[in-house]
């Protein structure tokens, strides 16, 4: 013999089924931007290929802007880069030093953080990676 469900546990179920079924929203990374100076070069394009380094370079340079990027709780260095780079290259950086890249929990922020240096290279200590276009930024860069 089947036995008939009550209405209200049925429509109880259906919604423990819909939140379970739920996705998270994940938020776009905020980037904060707070010059030091004026790079002297125009800006780039939101998708310029914007050496990461991950020590200061040996060439000449000037620091002209910190640049931090927040990622959501679930973010990675991956996630919050993009938007770190696109920053640097609005900026008209010819580089960015990574100081800090980690997860971060505090009473201020939770998530995944990114601090950076956006610099441009003095004169003719341009490094040769740089000039022009890179080939491959990421391997300009020192060990992680």
């Amino acid at each position: 013999m089947l036995r008939k469900i009550p209405p209200l546990y049925a429509v109880a179920a259906l919604i423990v089924l819909a939140l379970g079924c739920a996705q998270v929203v994940s938020l776009p990374p905020r980037v904060t931007v707070a010059t030091i100076e004026p790079s002297g070069n125009p800006a780039k394009g939101p998708d310029c290929n914007m050496p990461v380094l991950r020590s200061l370079p040996l060439a000449r340079f000037r620091q002209v802007a910190i640049i931090e990027g927040l990622g959501n709780v679930y973010g990675h260095e991956k996630d919050v880069m993009p938007a770190v780079k696109k920053k640097a290259c609005e900026i008209g950086a010819e580089a960015i030093v990574i100081k800090e890249s980690r997860d971060q929990t505090s009473e201020n922020m939770t998530g995944y953080y990114i601090n950076a240096v956006a610099i441009v290279y003095s004169g003719q200590s341009r490094p040769a990676s740089t000039a022009g276009t890179a080939a491959h930024p990421e391997h300009a860069a020192a060990s992680p």
